[in-house]
């Protein structure tokens, strides 16, 4: 086993009660539990200047530092592949990832990551977890779209603060089941992993705060809807757990909700959500850079056949 770099992470009130290795465990979600074990074995889990046991409960406003035990045979092997490069500088760069694609390696990945694929372009910061240089957000596999990769360590840790205190506005573009009764409106619910499936998240009392702000782009009939959507916080599958939870799954998402027996005419390419734009100060000039990807073919396909039928 090696050490990764030195993480550090700020408790907020909401993950008052926790215990910290739960805790760590919802933060750094692509290392196994075994691994966190021997970070907290060897002493590696340290507040206030004490190392601290696994069953340590969270008070809220503890600052964390914690070094991660990674495994041996964590390798990043740059491969050479297609970049749509939005924005670059000596700094960062803004890809417009293509769906399929995983962003980096974890669990249960072998297929080449888009991080290696910038591996094969550019340097990526070495802040933060070794086994995903540069990545200061993510897109889940089937999420096309824009996203920042840091390449320098100052632009790694002022993205990651910028992140945290809701600095970054980042504009979603998605097709939903159903329509609306309203043109726009506000999906305030806290959103938790599940506790049954690992791999899921939920909306539940005690989660972390969520909120994501919507408003009608396109309808179609009473069958699809064409949402712009914002989302003020970054949880996990926030957008799919929201429009879930409001019954209106997204096209395709079956994993929340979506059924292929909802339309027998629309057949879903994958989960039909697209990061559209990305609003942000950069981490090192300051300048307010807004960053748009167009929206890919797939994406473009499903709406014509909206628009044709219905």
């Amino acid at each position: 086993m090696m050490v990764g770099d030195e993480q550090t992470i700020v408790v907020q009130d909401s993950d008052k009660g926790k215990r910290i290795d739960k805790f760590l465990s919802e933060i750094f979600q692509d290392v196994s539990r075994t691994q966190l074990k021997k970070s907290f074995d060897r002493d590696l889990v340290i507040v206030k200047g004490v190392p601290m046991p696994a069953k340590y409960v969270l008070r809220g406003q503890e600052l964390i530092t914690l070094r991660l035990v990674l495994p041996n045979d964590i390798t990043l092997n740059p491969v050479p592949m297609p970049l749509d490069i939005l924005f670059e500088d000596e700094d960062i760069i803004v890809i417009n990832k293509s769906a399929g694609i995983v962003v980096h390696g974890g669990n249960g990945t072998s297929a080449p990551t888009l991080v290696e694929g910038i591996l094969s372009h550019c340097r990526l910061s070495g802040s933060g977890n070794p086994s995903r240089p540069g990545v200061v957000h993510r897109l889940d596999k089937d999420t096309s779209g824009a996203i920042i990769f840091t390449k320098t360590d100052r632009a790694y840790l002022q993205l990651v603060k910028m992140f945290a205190t809701r600095k970054i506005k980042k504009t979603y573009q998605t097709i939903v089941y159903g329509t609306f009764t309203k043109n726009f409106g506000e999906i305030n619910l806290p959103v938790r992993r599940n506790r049954f499936v690992r791999t899921k998240m939920a909306v539940s009392e005690g989660g972390k705060e969520a909120i994501t702000r919507w408003h009608i782009l396109k309808s179609f009939g009473r069958q699809f809807t064409h949402l712009q959507v914002n989302i003020l916080t970054g949880r996990t599958h926030q957008i799919r757990v929201h429009m879930a939870a409001m019954r209106h799954p997204i096209l395709g998402d079956t994993t929340y909700g979506y059924d292929k027996n909802f339309s027998k005419l629309m057949v879903s390419p994958r989960v039909m959500l697209h990061a559209s734009e990305v609003v942000f100060d950069h981490p090192c000039t300051g300048k307010t850079i807004s960053i748009k990807a167009q929206l890919p073919l797939d994406f473009v396909q499903v709406l014509q056949l909206l628009s044709e039928n219905f």
